[in-house]
């Protein structure tokens, strides 16, 4: 998001549909909070153990530190090198497993 590179947008949106799924609307539920902690810290160890790391720089083998904020063109060959189509596919292999798992 915005070329901070911190956590992966894929695993965002995995996070984003735990809780749409298994959140609760009482924000003083602290069993549920924890119930849904425990689901996002799953799948980011699934996701970490299959693709190396939830952080985008990573990812991306990008030196740590603050990007130029400029956008890059998006040219064919900037798509062939990013790894994000095969972060997004397995984000949604790894959140439809778990969803599976968990009804």
């Amino acid at each position: 998001m915005g070329r901070l590179r911190e956590v992966c947008g894929a695993i965002s949106a995995m996070f984003m549909v735990l809780g749409l799924k298994y959140g609760s609307e009482n924000p003083s539920d602290h069993a549920a909070k924890s119930q849904l902690y425990a689901r996002v810290q799953e799948l980011a160890r699934r996701f970490k153990a299959e693709n190396g790391s939830i952080i985008c720089r990573e990812l991306l083998s990008l030196p740590p530190g603050p990007q130029d904020p400029t956008p890059q063109p998006r040219t064919p060959h900037y798509y062939k090198v990013r790894p994000c189509p095969d972060k997004v596919a397995s984000a949604a292999a790894i959140l439809e497993q778990y969803l599976r798992e968990n009804p």
